[in-house]
């Protein structure tokens, strides 16, 4: 059988579970460690488009004025929405371009898709091959230009080039409806062809028709990501420079680029041309958002614990893992603190181009020191351990086994016994993780339970920046990979077909793991066929146990838990559900 990278249907029902992890800041008794509750929540698709009017709801209390100040531990790595596939960063990004379908993260806990630059998340037409979109009255960009359908159109073409094969592939994907998309169409800045209308249609400048190569119910929340930001042809001649000032006056959100120092500092100021009334998630409170690069996770909490600065927020890092204990217990403290169980889960990914022998890569995974590592991070603050490679909040899961029979902690002996017997002792593993202060305290005990199990260790912490580059790259010299993921939007499909399937592992792609295994490939695609979203959730289960038992894929590391500082000043500060940093959408001053 032909497979095709996401290629096969998947089943989104307009009412799904959602099982979304979290609590009010200071809402959960963690004195003694233990985890914010799991709750079961509603997921809506608003297909009327009676939840996608504008303006937003007011946030109760909320001031406006003033500079919203945050510390962050690096410069984000781009600047081009559609480059941009990492959590932090795309939540900023949000702020300043919209894209035609949006979540809306509401304050019971439920969450809603909806119509962002579109009335709403889509009509769906010959089987749910054909979306149509058409765009609000009276939006403009930032330097008052009207927004067009063919903007989102030339959008999409120009991520079909190669430049932007670090962003989000799923419109493009289902465009083509092959894993090499760009035999297809290579993109516009070849020639300045065009994807024809049998992929694209505009027929006016508020419509705009998608035909897709299979039918893709999960199409509207893909609409959600980056690729639908609109890009005005004439201003993309140079696409470097745009990925500099993040698309410039072509901003569409709230707040545009004022100013950029990179590495250092990075200042959103408001966009004057945007219209609230026809926004139904961003609000425009606050003057001025302040990014500072470079702070570091102990400097951070240092300084908010302090409250020397009352309009200061931690973006997206944690609380020092050091003092996490001591600020949950003190009351003061703990009201300043959102505390939530994420929808991410740390792994560690087996790279399988080179780590080819499935019994060393077994012992990897039976020697791990799961709570080891945890607790160098900040023990039960840092979260749970993880026995699978899918979120606790999707919808389906299920507890699992450790696949070995190893306990949190591992089993160096018995990965030993294995090593031995396949004749593969003093195997060398380069383990490689993105650095940071705190960060690097997992090299020690992951060392020791490697060497103990008999492979030879060189620790590699990759620079914070850099990071995702380096481990997507192909020909990395890596063997065992840090990788934190969570699902582009609450369901597992982006999940195991990103992280998992064979299309996948391309060069920029997710599948860090470079698993190539037809077994698991029709597994994901008879999964995702599975018309009951429900079912369809449960599905994955044994999947999961697959990838990990018959080919040790990747060792589940941590079920994510966070606890993010802000301000005495900072109002209607809550963690964004999907990026876990600080939802910036509904933040406020208080006077």
């Amino acid at each position: 059988m032909k497979r095709k990278y996401l290629a096969q249907a998947a089943a989104v029902a307009t009412a799904a579970v959602l099982a979304a992890a979290g609590c009010s800041a200071g809402g959960t008794n963690v004195g003694s460690g233990d985890q914010p509750k799991a709750t079961q929540n509603k997921l809506t698709l608003d297909a009327s488009g009676q939840q996608s009017n504008g303006p937003a709801a007011e946030v109760a209390g909320a001031q406006k004025g003033g500079t919203l100040n945050l510390t962050w531990r690096a410069d984000f790595p781009d600047y081009d929405p559609a480059k941009i596939y990492t959590a932090p960063d795309d939540e900023a990004f949000r702020l300043m371009n919209r894209r035609l379908t949006m979540l809306k993260q509401n304050d019971d806990g439920t969450m809603a898709l909806v119509g962002d630059l579109a009335t709403n998340t889509g009509e769906a037409s010959d089987g749910g091959k054909t979306w149509k979109y058409t765009l609000k009255d009276g939006m403009k960009y930032a330097d008052g230009v009207p927004i067009k359908s063919q903007d989102i159109k030339y959008a999409v073409e120009r991520t079909f080039d190669t430049k932007f094969a670090t962003g989000p592939q799923w419109v493009q994907l289902w465009l083509a409806g092959k894993d090499d998309f760009h035999s297809v169409y290579p993109g516009p800045y070849s020639g300045g062809q065009e994807l024809g209308p049998d992929k694209i249609e505009t027929p006016d400048a508020k419509t705009i028709i998608f035909h897709l190569a299979a039918p893709q119910s999960d199409f509207p929340f893909a609409a959600s990501m980056g690729q639908t930001v609109p890009v005005r042809k004439e201003l993309d001649a140079k696409p470097d420079d745009l990925d500099v000032n993040g698309l410039g006056d072509m901003a569409t959100g709230p707040y545009k680029i004022g100013g950029h120092e990179v590495d250092k500092t990075l200042t959103l100021v408001q966009n004057p041309n945007w219209d609230p009334k026809t926004d139904p998630v961003r609000h425009q409170y606050v003057d001025q958002i302040h990014f500072q690069f470079g702070v570091k996770a102990k400097q951070e909490t240092d300084q908010l614990k302090a409250d020397t600065d009352p309009n200061a927020a931690a973006y997206y890092g944690g609380v020092d893992p050091d003092q996490v204990q001591a600020i949950m217990q003190d009351p003061n403290l703990k009201q300043r603190v959102m505390d939530n169980e994420t929808g991410a889960v740390v792994a560690f990914m087996i790279n399988n181009a080179r780590v080819t022998d499935l019994d060393v890569r077994k012992a990897l995974a039976i020697a791990f020191p799961k709570q080891d590592m945890i607790t160098t991070q900040g023990g039960p603050f840092y979260g749970n351990v993880a026995t699978t490679l899918s979120p606790r909040t999707s919808v389906g899961y299920s507890p699992q086994p450790n696949p070995f029979g190893a306990g949190d902690n591992g089993d160096p002996e018995k990965a030993k016994q294995i090593l031995t017997a396949a004749g593969k002792l003093g195997t060398p593993i380069n383990v490689a993780w993105d650095t940071t202060p705190t960060a690097d305290r997992i090299g020690s005990p992951i060392k020791r339970a490697l060497e103990a199990a008999g492979f030879k260790v060189n620790l590699n912490p990759v620079p914070d920046k850099g990071f995702y580059d380096a481990v997507r790259h192909l020909a990395n010299p890596y063997d065992l990979i840090w990788y934190q993921w969570s699902p582009d939007w609450p369901t597992n499909r982006t999940v195991y077909s990103a992280l998992y399937y064979s299309g996948a592992a391309t060069e920029g792609g997710n599948n860090v793991a470079q698993l190539k295994e037809p077994k698991v490939d029709d597994e994901i695609n008879r999964v995702q066929s599975i018309q009951d979203i429900n079912e369809q959730g449960k599905q994955y289960m044994p999947l999961d146990q697959m990838i990990q038992k018959d080919y040790a894929a990747a060792i589940p590391v941590v079920y994510a838990r966070k606890q993010v500082m802000f301000g005495s000043k900072v109002g209607g500060a809550r963690m964004d559900a999907l990026s876990s940093s600080l939802d910036l959408l509904n933040v406020y001053l208080k006077k």
